[in-house]
């Protein structure tokens, strides 16, 4: 899967302030931090790209 990001940061960046997702510039795809995420799911529900999946319980 390929998220495309047109001159906006990541949408979802705003949706999760627990700082686990970060985001170097426009042009690059967000990264989640491991040890800072808490599996919360808001990844997946705010993506209008659809590009997180949780995997595993």
């Amino acid at each position: 899967m390929r998220l495309t990001i047109n001159k906006n940061k990541c949408p979802v960046m705003a949706a999760y302030p627990m700082g686990a997702l970060t985001q170097n510039n426009i042009f690059s795809l967000p990264v989640i931090a491991q040890d800072k995420c808490v599996v919360c799911g808001k990844y997946i529900r705010f993506c209008p790209k659809g590009a997180f999946e949780k995997h595993g319980e």
